[in-house]
């Protein structure tokens, strides 16, 4: 039952902090498209891997990272050639993972006066890492000085690179320590896994669990496969002969990844019904989180669309419906907590 129950925590919460981080990162490109003219921007979309690095470790941090580069991709992506789509786009976010190292630290510190200066190390090894991936892509893959912004043409590109990476990730790093210092402050709970957080409800009669467990499964199917044709068959790629461009619909991507979540959420649910092991608090807990960061995704795309001038319908249907889905499993979240503490259950 434990391991189960933190499988599909440790899946929501990545789900949703992947889907957070990638969003706070777009909006900060947005507000500082007109200061880094080639990429880059001040903000602390980092914390959400950093969050999951400290609560779950170095995998799921890993996978979070990897989830909004490749958000990042979907989105809005200039790519010369394959090795400088992983220095600038996979392997940044990956990279603030390393992070985790820090993590038995972070648990075995005593004093609150410890546990930032933690965070504050984790984030520097984070910050510095990102640094280095966009840093090595600068020298081999932006080192024409013609392109420099600033009026910087004339330095040397290793130089260049610095100044230009640096300017942005270092005031990152500074804004997202401070961050994480207000949440060690405030709300320590955010940085720490919470083992207990919920208990079996044993469920004598299987029947309703068991439907669920289905339907989540089955609606699950039909998104991942449909969608992912519709994504496969969107595909576009064309060689020019060292650079290339490439289209796809990000769309269908993220609906076949949330797919692809409700398969594993319905399969995980129905092992624990075969249990006898089926808890609807986690069951919904996991439901909201995965309805939720598709529903932000759908927010974003919604806002994109309106500021490019061009036909919303179709976000205003995802806005619709997704707001809908989200608002109707987190009620049954709500309920679910509210039932377990009349009966003096735990929840925390």
């Amino acid at each position: 039952m434990k391991n189960t129950t933190t499988a599909v925590r440790t899946i929501s919460e990545v789900g949703i902090f992947a889907a957070l981080g990638f969003v706070f990162d777009e909006l900060q490109g947005i507000i500082f498209k007109g200061v880094f003219p080639n990429g880059g921007s001040i903000g602390f979309a980092m914390i959400a891997v950093l969050i999951i690095a400290y609560r779950r470790g170095l995998i799921p941090a890993l996978v979070t990272g990897l989830i909004m580069g490749l958000l990042d991709i979907a989105s809005n992506a200039y790519i010369v050639n394959v090795f400088q789509l992983f220095l600038d786009y996979i392997f940044p976010y990956a990279f603030v993972a390393l992070a985790a190292l820090t993590k038995p630290l972070y648990d075995r510190a005593k004093s609150i006066d410890k546990k930032i200066a933690v965070l504050i190390l984790g984030t520097v090894i984070g910050g510095l890492m990102k640094f280095l991936s966009h840093y090595l892509a600068g020298i081999f893959f932006w080192a024409n000085q013609a392109d420099f912004a600033w009026g910087l043409n004339e330095m040397q590109p290793w130089l260049y690179s610095f100044i230009y990476n640096i300017a942005f990730i270092g005031p990152s790093i500074i804004l997202t320590a401070a961050l994480l210092i207000i949440i060690q402050l405030f709300a320590p709970k955010i940085l720490a896994t919470r083992s207990t957080f919920i208990d079996s409800e044993k469920e004598t009669n299987t029947t309703g669990p068991m439907i669920v467990s289905f339907l989540t499964v089955s609606t699950g199917l039909f998104f991942f496969i449909f969608f992912l044709v519709r994504y496969i068959k969107s595909f576009y790629f064309e060689d020019y002969g060292g650079s290339f461009e490439y289209d796809f619909d990000p769309d269908s991507m993220i609906l076949f990844v949330m797919g692809a979540f409700l398969v594993v959420l319905g399969v995980i649910s129905l092992i624990k019904t075969f249990k006898n092991d089926f808890s609807f608090v986690t069951y919904t807990g996991a439901l909201s989180a995965i309805t939720t960061s598709t529903f932000v995704f759908g927010l974003y795309r919604l806002m994109k669309v309106i500021r490019k001038g061009k036909d919303p319908t179709l976000y205003w249907i995802w806005f619709a419906i997704g707001g809908v889905v989200m608002l109707t499993s987190i009620a049954l979240l709500i309920l679910a907590i509210i039932k377990r503490k009349k009966n003096n259950e735990s929840i925390i």
